[in-house]
C-alpha cells in the first residue's frame, strides 16, 4: 500500500520521527527500516534515514507487511461498547496495558482483542490510554479504517472528553492550558512542560463541581500527547488525584485512590465507511462513581 502526505510544519523534523507520530500503529524503527529499503521518498527522491523534512515536502510511503510483536490471543474479559465491520470500541478498565511492549508482552488489551476476534480480524491500534486510565478506546478492524481515523486525529477533528478529579480548588469555571510537552530532563519516564519541550499541547477543562480539597473536571484534549492531561494538571498545580507519578494525592477524605482518577468518557469522530458522525460513551467505573457521588 502506498500513501502520500505533505509536511506542513514550519520547523524541520526527521522523517522517521514525523511518520511515527502520524501513523501511530507503527514505530519509528519501522520507518527507519522502510527508509533503508528505499520505500520512503521525499519529493520522489530516495532519502537517508537521518533526512530532515521542510515545509511543503511531499512524502511517499510504500508500506510493507506489518512488523509487530507477535500478539498472542488470550482469554481476557473485555467490555465491548460497539462493533461493526470497520471498528471495535472498548470500555477499557484501569490496570490493563493497551499494547505489548518491553516488559508487557502479554496480558494487554490487544491480546484480549486477538482472543475475542478468534482469528476473524487483527485489531489495529489507533490511539492509546495509559495503563491506569479507564474509558473508551477505538480499534480498527481494517487498514482503511485505521488510516481514516488516524488522519482525523492528525487534523484534530476527533473530540475526546475525559472526566477527572484533581487536587485543590480550581477558581476558574473554564480554562485552556497551552503549554508544550516533552520528556522530563529529570525523569525520562515522565512528560513535562520544560525549556526543551517542543510538542504543542492544548487541554481545555470545565469545572463540574468544587469541594473543600478537590475539583471535578470535564476535560477535552485538542492534541493527543503522552500523559497530556496528567502533565498539564501538574503544571497548573492541580495534579490528578491518585496519580503518584505526577504528584497527585492518594486519598480523597478517608477514601483511598488506587489509581489516577482519570476516565476517557466519550469520543466523537466520522465513521470511516458511512461518513456519519458517531459518538461512543464509556460509563464511569465504580471507583470514580464513588468520588462523584461523594461530591453530591
Amino acid at each position: 500500500m502506498q500513501e502520500k502526505i505533505i509536511y506542513e510544519k514550519f520547523e524541520r523534523e526527521r522523517a522517521d520521527s514525523y511518520l511515527a507520530s502520524i501513523y501511530k500503529d507503527y514505530s519509528r524503527s519501522y520507518f527507519q527500516k522502510l527508509t533503508d529499503r528505499q520505500r520512503v521518498f521525499v519529493n520522489d527522491k530516495i532519502i537517508p534515514v537521518s533526512h530532515k523534512l521542510k515545509r511543503g515536502d511531499i512524502i511517499t510511503i510504500e508500506f510493507e507487511k506489518e512488523e509487530k510483536f507477535q500478539i498472542k490471543p488470550e482469554k481476557i474479559k473485555i467490555d465491548i461498547i460497539y462493533e461493526d465491520d470497520d471498528i471495535v470500541v472498548v470500555n477499557k478498565r484501569s490496570g490493563i496495558v493497551v499494547h505489548p511492549s518491553y516488559g508487557h508482552l502479554s496480558g494487554t488489551l490487544l491480546n484480549a482483542l486477538m482472543g475475542y476476534s478468534a482469528g476473524k480480524y487483527n485489531p489495529y491500534l489507533i490511539h492509546r490510554l495509559d495503563k491506569d486510565t479507564s474509558g473508551v478506546i477505538v480499534f480498527a478492524k481494517t487498514e482503511k479504517a485505521k488510516i481514516s481515523i488516524s488522519k482525523q486525529l492528525q487534523k484534530r477533528v476527533v473530540k475526546k472528553i475525559y472526566y477527572a478529579a484533581v487536587k485543590g480548588v480550581i477558581a476558574e469555571n473554564r480554562g485552556i492550558i497551552k503549554a508544550p510537552l516533552g520528556r522530563s530532563p529529570k525523569n525520562r519516564k515522565l512528560v513535562s512542560v520544560n525549556p526543551l519541550a517542543k510538542k504543542v499541547a492544548i487541554t481545555e477543562f470545565k469545572v463540574i463541581e468544587r469541594k473543600d480539597d478537590y475539583t471535578l473536571l470535564k476535560v477535552r484534549i485538542i492534541t493527543g500527547r503522552t500523559h497530556q492531561i496528567r502533565s498539564h494538571m501538574k503544571y497548573i498545580n492541580h495534579p490528578v488525584i491518585g496519580d503518584k507519578q505526577y504528584g497527585g494525592p492518594g486519598t480523597i477524605g478517608l477514601k483511598r485512590c488506587e489509581r489516577q482518577m482519570l476516565h476517557a468518557h466519550n469520543i466523537t469522530f466520522t465513521h470511516p465507511s458511512t461518513s456519519k458522525t458517531v459518538k461512543f460513551i464509556a460509563q464511569l467505573p465504580n471507583d470514580m462513581k464513588a468520588i462523584f457521588k461523594l461530591a453530591n
